[in-house]
């Protein structure tokens, strides 16, 4: 699996923009993202275009779900569910079984994410988008952290959690999407990395949109 995805050469991939959001457990992502459509979009209308950013998150499994001919709740359980052992990897690896068939569910996921941000105007959230989209040239790549204990009271509070499971949810949740990301990293991708890392407990969201969008203007994104 080491060349899971047929990567693009820089210099033969001219369109886009896109933005693509990664985030930790608990972090404000899908919220920043439609305040930045909307700025996005404001900008546009003043100069006399049409509003044409959108963002998506949930819309990815949908379409990719489709294409599998799964429900879109089964596709999103798979995917969490947790990496097996390596010599069962290994036995896996010649059947079709969970392994083979986790693999074809993010490669359909990949090509989904990949023409949406080649499509252009697109807001990612999640889903592995920055390691998928690292060499558009227009393109911005975005990273939202936080300290552990902020990202366990977040989710205490919105998943009425107690302290000690919101702590295992986050944790999980994490190596879950750490995981998910590397799936779709290569030896090339690790060149670009992240333009932006924000930290949520130092940031509010309405901030964290605000220098997105200024640092999309600069890079001419916009």
């Amino acid at each position: 699996m080491g060349e899971r995805m047929e990567h693009f050469s820089s210099k033969h991939t001219q369109t886009g923009p896109v933005i693509t959001i990664s985030r930790e457990c608990g972090c404000p992502g899908n919220e920043i993202a439609e305040m930045l459509k909307n700025r996005l979009n404001q900008k546009m209308i003043k100069e006399g275009h049409q509003p044409i950013w959108k963002w998506v998150n949930k819309e990815i499994l949908l379409k990719a779900s489709h294409e599998l001919k799964m429900n879109p709740g089964d596709v999103e359980t798979f995917l969490k569910t947790k990496e097996s052992g390596m010599l069962q990897d290994l036995a896996n690896s010649f059947a079709e079984t969970s392994y083979v068939k986790n693999a074809r569910i993010k490669k359909v996921i990949f090509n989904v994410i990949r023409n949406m941000a080649l499509e252009g105007h697109m807001i990612v959230v999640g889903r592995g988008g920055g390691s998928i989209a690292w060499d558009i040239p227009k393109s911005l790549h975005v990273y939202l952290e936080a300290p552990l204990s902020w990202k366990t009271d977040m989710i205490r509070q919105k998943k009425g959690m107690k302290i000690a499971e919101a702590r295992k949810y986050v944790l999980e949740s994490d190596m879950q999407r750490s995981k998910f990301r590397d799936f779709f990293r290569t030896k090339f991708s690790d060149e670009i990395y992240y333009n932006l890392r924000f930290n949520c407990k130092s940031f509010t969201a309405e901030e964290i949109c605000e220098l997105i969008a200024r640092t999309a203007e600069l890079e001419k994104l916009i």
